[in-house]
C-alpha cells in the first residue's frame, strides 16, 4: 500500500484525502492519519465534491465520516448526507424492482442473473446506501432476448437502447445489450447483457458459464437468485478492470469490498484460469494491484515491477479518464493497447476496431430507418458517419 508521500508523487490533495478517507472503511488506514491531513493540508471543497461525484463516491465517503467521526467542511457535509439519504431510497426500489423482474422473468421459464448494482451493494458493503448505482444489469441468454424484450414491451417500459425486430438478429451477434427503461418502476435503465463485454474490446465468458453457479440469497427482506462469490467476482471485474479498465475509484472500491467479505470464499484458480484463457491476465493484475496500493486490499500479490504514473493516476483522476468507451477515442484505443497481454492480442484488438468501425450500431439503425434489407447500405454510410461524429465531437450522440 503507498504511504501518503508515495500517493503526493501522482495525486492532489482532493484524491489524497478521498483515498485516507477510504481506507478508514477497510481499517487499512488510521482517523488520525486523515485529520492530520485536512488540518495540514488545503483542500478545495468544491473539487473534493466534484471528484466524489465524477466517481459515484458521496454516499461512500458520508457513511465514513459519519461512522469514523471526521469533521469535512460544513457544505460539504450537508451535501453529502443529502446524497446518502436519496441513495438509501434509490437503491430499496433498485433491489425490489430487480427481485421483481427476476422473479416474474423465472415463471416464464427465464433465468436472469443479476449482478453489480444496489444487489451488489446489499450483499459486500456494510450498508446499503452507501453504493450509489445508475443502472440495474442483468447477465441473459441470447436465446431468451426477444422474449425478454416482449415482457418490456408488454409492460410499456420505454426502450433506450434497442433495434426493430427485424434487426435483432444482426445486432445481437455484434452487440451486448438491449436496455429499457421505466419511470413508475425504479429511476433506473434496466440493462439487459448477453455479453459482459464488447466484441471489440475482447472475449470473456457468457451466460451459459455463469448459470450454474446461482445461489438464492436474501437480500434486503427479498428472496433471490445470484451469483456464488468467484463468480460474481468474474461478473463484477468484466466492467470494472476489463471492459471500463479501472477507470473509476468506485472500481477499486467495489472489488475491495468484495474480497474483503468473501477473500475465503474466492477460488483463485477459476479466477487466474479464465483470466488466461480470455486474455485478461493483465488487466485483471493492474486493477488487483491498484486495490492494494491504494487501499491496502490484496487478494493474488504485486506485479513484479511497480505500476506506471500513468496507470496509477486513471482511477483517481478528474475528468474521468475516459468519457467514453468506443473505438473512434483515441484514449480508449491507448489504454485499451497499454493493457493488452501480448501483441497478438494488440493486434486482434485493431482488427476488431476496424471491422466495428463498419457495423451500425443501434444509433445507425434507428436513425436511418432503413428496411433491413438495405443493411448493407448502412455498412457503407457507417464509416463516413463515425467520421463525421469524430469531427464533430460536441453533436455526437451515443454512436
Amino acid at each position: 500500500m503507498l504511504d501518503t508521500q508515495q500517493l503526493k508523487s501522482t495525486y492532489n490533495n482532493e484524491q489524497i484525502l478521498l483515498v485516507l478517507l477510504s481506507r478508514l472503511y477497510f481499517s487499512t488506514g488510521e482517523r488520525a492519519d486523515v485529520e492530520s491531513f485536512i488540518v495540514n493540508h488545503t483542500i478545495n471543497w468544491q473539487i473534493f465534491q466534484q471528484i466524489l461525484r465524477a466517481h459515484g463516491l458521496r454516499s461512500f465517503v458520508y457513511g465514513i465520516i459519519v461512522n469514523h467521526q471526521i469533521k469535512l467542511n460544513e457544505q460539504a457535509e450537508q451535501n453529502l448526507k443529502k446524497r446518502y439519504s436519496n441513495n438509501r431510497l434509490k437503491n430499496f426500489k433498485q433491489i425490489k424492482a430487480a427481485a421483481e423482474i427476476v422473479a416474474v422473468l423465472k415463471q416464464q421459464g427465464i433465468v436472469v442473473i443479476s449482478y453489480k448494482g444496489a444487489i451488489f451493494a446489499q450483499g459486500y458493503y456494510s450498508d446499503m446506501a452507501l453504493r450509489e448505482s445508475s443502472d440495474i444489469d442483468f447477465l441473459i441468454s441470447k436465446r431468451d432476448i426477444k422474449a425478454i424484450e416482449d415482457y418490456f414491451i408488454n409492460q410499456q417500459y420505454e426502450a433506450r437502447t434497442t433495434v426493430p425486430r427485424p434487426y435483432l438478429n444482426y445486432y445481437s451477434s455484434f452487440f451486448k445489450d438491449i436496455v429499457y427503461y421505466k419511470e413508475a418502476v425504479v429511476p433506473a435503465s434496466i440493462e439487459m447483457h448477453w455479453r459482459l463485454v464488447d466484441r471489440y474490446a475482447g472475449n470473456y465468458p457468457g451466460y451459459d458459464f455463469f448459470e450454474p453457479h446461482l445461489v438464492t440469497a436474501s437480500i434486503g427482506g427479498l428472496t433471490i437468485d445470484k451469483l456464488s462469490p468467484t463468480y460474481d467476482f468474474l461478473a463484477v471485474a468484466s466492467n470494472h478492470f476489463v471492459k471500463d479498465m479501472g477507470i473509476k475509484f468506485k472500481y477499486m472500491v467495489d472489488m475491495a469490498c468484495m474480497i474483503t467479505r468473501e477473500r475465503e470464499a474466492l477460488d483463485l484458480d477459476v479466477i487466474i484460469g479464465c483470466a488466461r484463457q480470455y486474455g485478461f491476465e493483465k488487466k485483471l493484475g493492474v486493477g488487483l494491484q491498484l486495490v492494494d496500493d491504494l487501499l491496502g486490499i490484496e487478494l493474488i500479490g504485486h506485479r513484479q515491477q511497480p505500476l506506471s504514473t500513468q496507470l496509477l493516476r486513471t482511477p483517481l483522476q478528474y475528468p474521468i479518464h475516459l468519457t467514453r468507451l468506443y473505438i473512434n477515442e483515441p484514449a480508449f484505443i491507448k489504454r485499451s493497447l497499454l493493457l493488452q497481454d501480448n501483441a497478438w492480442n494488440k493486434c486482434k484488438f485493431l482488427l476488431r476496431c476496424f471491422l466495428y468501425a463498419f457495423l451500425p450500431t443501434y444509433a445507425d439503425i434507428n436513425e436511418l430507418k432503413l428496411p433491413v434489407y438495405l443493411l448493407p447500405v448502412l455498412i457503407i454510410i457507417r464509416p463516413f458517419r463515425l467520421l463525421y461524429q469524430m469531427i464533430r465531437p460536441k453533436k455526437r450522440a451515443e454512436f
